[in-house]
């Protein structure tokens, strides 16, 4: 078990991963800085919308909580500034529904929502200036069940004002479907927005990747995604086959109890993916949310790798962070400066571990140390 003192960024390889030859190292250069006092809660994918600003979701949480009490199970808010300086408003009605405490929702459990209802959403994307977010089916959460898949992705056309839900459902494994992001408002050259799933929420051994076209009718639609089940050889590369059944899919990697809340972004600059995700260092409840974490980076070429291995944190959060990932207008025009953010110790911590890290927006400053520069 790793002590108190926070180790960094790690380039000793323990994956199963090769080592990166294209991003050499990754160090923090910057202090933790947490939320603003007005913002609480978590997974946070972070998106670049067309009107330039960025838009968070946030569980369990919220921004402007009217008279300081309660929550939403699932809002969103809009983040102004750059870092360190930046501010979390509130993006909706916030009494349509209002926010509840977790003694009211005791008492009444259909309080326990928000703008996409009562779910969970762990992905977040917008694509030709709407906003998409996933609905997941309700799981036996407290036990780390596998997800039973989504009742639907919901769609918002005025920045997340209001949402509308098709709720057309999604079949397992899918759950915790998270989109990997490109740029401003961008889906991917091919004409394809990529999202990647891993089959339960914490310390989850597989990865799986789908793809839709944009547009609400595809997106929203799971008769229009595709899902990578194999692989086919043409002109010498190893290419992937698709399939229309989620249900087939092969995971892009499998990493037995390791994968937690993974995220993708888009390093334009470098032309390479950033995938991060932590591992719980207990796999049962409640150690699995109290007992430590660690932070994995690997980059790839392709949203469907290969993978490589660039750097781990061994006492990520501080102690207990999650949900890493990469907002895209935080990435520097070199692509080497980039600001992660997650959220952290939402059930407190194990004795000898360091709570300083918040429940909400975490973020710090990251260096990456690219093949061909001094540093």
């Amino acid at each position: 078990m790793p002590g108190i003192a926070a180790a960094g960024l790690l380039r000793a390889n323990n994956t199963p991963f090769p080592t990166s030859t294209a991003i050499l190292y990754a160090q923090f250069t910057s202090p933790r800085y947490g939320p603003p006092s007005n913002q609480a809660g978590d997974i946070l994918p972070t998106v670049w919308a067309s009107d330039d600003n960025q838009y968070v979701l946030i569980n369990d949480g919220g921004t402007d909580v009217p008279g300081g009490r309660g929550f939403w199970r699932n809002s969103f808010a809009r983040i102004t500034g750059s870092p360190p300086h930046i501010g979390f408003s509130f993006v909706g009605n916030p009494y349509d529904p209002p926010p509840a405490t977790w003694a009211q929702i005791g008492k009444d459990p259909s309080l326990h929502s928000g703008p996409l209802g009562p779910y969970y959403s762990d992905g977040f994307v917008a694509l030709d200036g709407v906003f998409f977010a996933t609905q997941t089916a309700n799981w036996a959460y407290n036990q780390n069940q596998p997800f039973q898949g989504l009742h639907g992705i919901a769609y918002s056309t005025n920045d997340g004002q209001t949402w509308t839900s098709p709720g057309e459902a999604f079949p397992e494994p899918l759950g915790n479907l998270s989109w990997v992001l490109r740029d401003r408002d961008e889906a991917h050259p091919d004409g394809y927005v990529y999202a990647i799933n891993a089959e339960r929420e914490f310390n989850a051994s597989t990865l799986i990747l789908g793809r839709s076209q944009p547009g609400i009718a595809n997106v929203t639609n799971p008769a229009n995604w595709q899902w990578l089940s194999g692989w086919q050889q043409s002109g010498g590369q190893r290419l992937p086959a698709w399939s229309s059944s989620a249900q087939t899919a092969q995971p892009i990697f499998s990493w037995a109890s390791h994968i937690t809340y993974p995220q993708m972004s888009y390093d334009a600059p470098l032309h390479v993916y950033l995938l991060t995700f932590t591992h719980s260092y207990s796999n049962t409840v409640p150690g699995i949310w109290r007992a430590g974490s660690e932070l994995d980076l690997l980059e790839a070429p392709h949203p469907w790798g290969p993978f490589s291995f660039v750097a781990r944190d061994i006492d990520f959060g501080p102690s207990n962070g999650y949900a890493a990932g990469f907002p895209e207008k935080w990435i520097s025009r070199d692509g080497r400066t980039l600001w992660m953010k997650w959220a952290a110790n939402f059930d407190g911590c194990d004795a000898g571990l360091s709570c300083a890290g918040a429940y909400g927006f975490n973020y710090e400053r990251v260096l990456l140390t690219v093949a061909g520069t001094a540093s």
